[in-house]
């Protein structure tokens, strides 16, 4: 894939995140469902697949509760330093916050495996093959950004720092499985099970 090409697809991304986190915020979990499911199936030959190892699972698991106790530590910072910011995240939580039967099932088949394939299996490894300085962090910003029409400056923070985190994953383990894994325990313990609310 070329530059253009990948640049192309970023911006693919960056309009159906726009439409699905802003334009049309009523419409968020279709909208998102579709988004994520058009650019997984775009992605899904591109990644790398194996039959996940115990050690791979302990990193899976292991990772997403670290990644939810960063945030959890993070939020009450942040609500100590800026109480404020209460408003914000109250916010992103009535957006993205699962409440129908559908949702559950849309966030762990389609949006968590898409946003992987996508970010990690396409653009993390298009900006490797790229020659580009530092390809983790790289696709990181590249997935934060497209985050930005959500508004809120905590996803962002979080985009990123999960998205290193599952970029390392992807590139030490040479396994989908392993972000995608790591995701959904982040984004189970983040959105349903402890939410930060």
């Amino acid at each position: 894939m070329s530059i253009r090409k990948l640049l192309g697809t970023i911006v693919l991304a960056h309009v159906l995140l726009f439409l699905s986190f802003f334009l049309f915020k009523d419409l968020f979990w279709p909208l998102f469902t579709a988004s994520l499911l058009v650019l997984g199936i775009f992605s899904i030959r591109n990644a790398r697949w194996k039959t996940p190892s115990p050690l791979h699972i302990f990193y899976g698991l292991g990772s997403g509760i670290l990644l939810y106790l960063i945030f959890y530590i993070g939020k009450l910072v942040m609500l100590y330093l800026f109480p404020e910011s209460i408003t914000q995240l109250e916010e992103l939580y009535r957006l993205v916050a699962p409440e129908q039967g559908w949702h559950y099932v849309s966030l762990i088949l389609v949006i968590i495996p898409g946003e992987e394939l996508f970010w990690r299996g396409v653009v993390q490894d298009q900006v490797e093959k790229s020659n580009l300085r530092y390809p983790i962090i790289l696709a990181a910003l590249l997935y934060m950004s497209a985050h930005i029409y959500a508004g809120a400056f905590l996803l962002l923070v979080a985009a990123v720092l999960a998205g290193i985190v599952w970029g390392y994953l992807y590139k030490r383990t040479s396994n989908m499985t392993v972000p995608i894994l790591s995701h959904l325990v982040f984004d189970l313990l983040l959105l349903v099970f402890f939410p930060l609310l």
